[in-house]
């Protein structure tokens, strides 16, 4: 199975997953590793279902902008009927290939998404490219490698195989795609890596 139907296919029990407001409430907090600015163009890459729509529009407030970019229609479906500001666009795209300009966003967030890129060198040479001049990749889990790396071993295919990378490797990665500044935390209940465009 293709993970983008492996992704469709769980999209209404991942959002009520989710959907807790003790969940609702940690990421919440868990946000202040955006550092989101009014007016700000933002892209959430690889958005799943929509969770971090309220909590960016409420940042960014109206004069900002938010691309909510997934691969999995099912995702996106349930994306569109979370609540925002009118400011949200919503597009279907592989995080590989974007069709976005260049120099165009002030902030990419990747929540749960680092393990699942097939090619880590060529998203984040995508991700780097979208940016613009000193904007801010924020790539995000709300556990640590180790438990992450548990988790998705028990889990099924197609995501079993679907490791963190070690923060020296990550290190490499973004410097490679053209990132500075590059800061990862990994701890046992967050994983944080940042890096500038």
């Amino acid at each position: 199975m293709h993970k983008s139907n492996f992704f469709s296919d769980i999209s209404s029990s991942w959002d009520d997953q989710h959907a807790g407001r003790e969940e609702i409430e940690r990421l919440r907090l868990f946000a202040g590793h955006f550092r989101l600015q009014a007016g700000e163009r933002v892209l959430d890459v690889g958005c799943g279902s929509g969770r971090l729509i309220p909590l960016i529009c409420e940042k960014i407030g109206p004069n900002g902008s938010l691309v909510e970019l997934d691969f999995a229609p099912g995702m996106l479906d349930i994306g569109r009927g979370k609540p925002n500001g009118g400011n949200v666009t919503f597009m279907l795209g592989d995080v590989h290939a974007m069709p976005l300009p260049s120099k165009n966003f002030d902030k990419v967030i990747a929540l749960a998404l680092l393990p699942h890129l097939d090619d880590r060198a060529s998203a984040l040479k995508e991700f780097h490219r979208v940016l613009k001049p000193g904007g801010l990749l924020v790539m995000v889990h709300q556990m640590g490698r180790e438990a992450l790396d548990r988790l998705h071993g028990q889990s099924s295919e197609p995501v079993r195989r679907d490791l963190l990378p070690k923060k020296s490797v990550l290190e490499s990665l973004l410097a490679e795609a053209g990132f500075s500044g590059v800061k990862i935390l990994d701890e046992p209940d967050q994983y944080v890596a940042w890096g500038k465009a």
